[in-house]
């Protein structure tokens, strides 16, 4: 043999490699599963299990009809949305363009208007919306209290034929 031979691992030395192999899976599983644990699992994210509280009817309509739409970010990840009053009712927009998978809405207060990713008007109506509720959704609830429900998307009154 050269003196760069490899030398064949001994049955001891290959039992020992096996058990510390092992080892170091047997403890990845457990710190997987305590992160498993830890995080409540494959449970349904908030958003899917309620309407979310924004505030109260008079208060939101004031600073909107002060300082023009308000925007929300989603506490659930997802994209967020606009606040604003139509024909004297709360509605809360999609940021996202109808028939896009992407290009953000923004409100320009000097236009008073909301533009688009390509910089073109757009109105309250041109956008889809979420389903607002203002009302006791809760035991202790204001009754005008405002919520969204961000699982129930409708299309824009222009594009169905609304407006």
């Amino acid at each position: 043999m050269g003196e760069n031979a490899a030398v064949p691992a001994a049955p001891d030395d290959r039992r020992v490699l096996l058990f510390a192999g092992g080892l170091v899976l047997l403890a990845g599983v457990a710190v997987a599963a305590l992160l498993f644990l830890a995080t409540g699992g494959t449970q349904d994210t908030p958003s899917a299990s309620k309407p979310l509280f924004l505030g109260l009817e008079r208060e939101l309509t004031a600073k909107i009809e002060e300082g023009g739409p308000l925007y929300f970010a989603s506490p659930f990840g997802e994209n967020g949305f606009w606040l604003d009053v139509e024909d004297g009712r709360i509605v809360a927009l999609d940021i996202v363009k109808p028939g896009t998978k992407d290009c953000q809405v923004k409100w320009r207060d000097p236009r008073s208007a909301y533009v688009d990713c390509n910089d073109q008007e757009l109105q309250a109506a041109d956008l889809d919306r979420f389903t607002v509720t203002v009302g006791k959704l809760q035991k202790d609830a204001p009754a005008d209290a405002v919520y969204v429900d961000l699982r129930v998307s409708e299309p824009a009154p222009i594009a169905a034929g609304g407006e």
